[in-house]
């Protein structure tokens, strides 16, 4: 899908899951940039960044312009603190010419302390392919975030996605992946139907073809539409 968007000026997000050479390399072939969130399943990599930013590293970076911001919040009833760390000191790592456009490391710690006195400690880490700018950096985590919140409360409150109990792991990824395409289309045709996506599903399951003709005819509609306002 990445292959045939147009990227130019734009920064690509992603999870951990799409955090792959494959990806990058579309991502930069496509002239836009990239901030990838490493977690597990990068194995050694995400533990040399992580470990990368340990100790002095951070306190350095604080005192660097443009590697550094902090931001506090209100959030879920309790402040939340986020600090930001880029650093463009990449050449350490043995891997980096295999992801390219590599340009930077990136580190996200949160901490938030909620009303009942309890506190939690969370770090992100990042592969990125911008340049040190805490600023543009803090703008792409959050964006994602904003989107992946948003997404996964659909998939766990629209689809049960907590109740799924698929234990192979090609299974449990196609499963995501068709979860994640009828629920882009149920955003599409929310607006017609004027219920939440939930409802909508309801309503097909009790119409099936008709239903399916009605969203047709919308879809035919609104590429239309698109069409002409391009035209």
């Amino acid at each position: 899908m990445l292959g045939v968007m147009d990227l130019k000026g734009t920064i690509v997000t992603a999870d951990a899951m799409n955090c792959q050479k494959g990806t990058a390399e579309v991502i930069i072939e496509g002239k836009g940039d990239y901030v990838l969130v490493l977690k597990g399943n990068q194995g050694l990599l995400h533990e040399e960044v992580r470990a990368y930013f340990d100790g002095d590293c951070r306190e350095t970076l604080k005192g660097k312009p443009g590697c550094y911001k902090k931001t506090v919040e209100a959030e879920h009833g309790g402040v939340a603190v986020r600090e930001y760390y880029i650093t463009e000191d990449t050449d350490w790592f043995s891997e980096k010419k295999k992801w390219k456009g590599l340009k930077s490391f990136g580190m996200v710690r949160k901490k938030q302390k909620i009303r009942d006195g309890t506190q939690e400690d969370e770090l992100r880490c990042y592969i990125c392919s911008i340049e040190e700018n805490a600023e543009e950096f803090e703008r792409a985590a959050r964006r994602h975030w904003g989107v992946e919140n948003k997404l996964h409360w659909q998939l766990d409150f629209t689809f049960r996605d907590d109740k799924n109990t698929s234990m192979a792991k090609t299974g449990a990824k196609k499963r995501q992946i068709m979860k994640k395409i009828v629920l882009s289309i149920l955003s599409l045709v929310k607006s017609s139907y004027k219920l939440s996506m939930k409802k909508i599903r309801y309503v097909l399951s009790l119409d099936y073809e008709n239903e399916i003709e009605k969203m047709l005819y919308f879809f035919i509609f609104l590429t239309n539409t698109k069409w002409c306002c391009f035209a």
